[in-house]
């Protein structure tokens, strides 16, 4: 499947975070998925190399058309990341939301009490426990999709 992965890129992005983001994206390759939005997993921001926000939004709208599934890291607030998934359900997308279990009461309680058949949020203790709830996830998701 091609997966829009989306996660945090300013605030309070802690370094843990954008580690996991990682194994996840390794995770979602490994599977054979692609990954439509690389550039979550760099240190060095768009807009710090020269990207204007009109470029950035016009880039991540079509990357987000394209996706057959969104991936979303939730468990530190992002506008950006709240308007990902509401533009991907809106669209009919699928979206799968991953929330740290320790932070799960200061996440978003709009994301936390979405009730749409095409959102799904999985609740983790950590890495592992991620991956391994994702990975059953899209297997699932696939399955019902016809093996995308």
């Amino acid at each position: 499947m091609k997966v829009y992965l989306a996660a945090p890129m300013l605030g309070e992005r802690p370094r843990a975070m954008l580690d996991l983001v990682r194994e996840i994206a390794a995770t979602l390759v490994g599977m054979g998925h692609v990954i439509l939005t690389p550039h979550v997993l760099d240190d060095v921001l768009d807009v710090d190399r020269g990207s204007t926000p009109e470029e950035i939004y016009r880039r991540d709208a079509a990357l987000l058309e394209e996706a057959d599934v969104l991936v979303a890291e939730v468990s530190y607030p992002s506008l950006g990341v709240g308007f990902e998934i509401a533009y991907a359900l809106l669209k009919g997308k699928r979206v799968i939301a991953l929330c740290e279990e320790a932070r799960l009461s200061r996440t978003s309680a709009l994301i936390r009490g979405i009730q749409h058949p095409n959102f799904k949020l999985l609740v983790y203790r950590d890495s592992e426990d991620a991956e391994a709830k994702l990975a059953l996830e899209l297997e699932r998701l696939a399955s019902e999709l016809g093996g995308k």
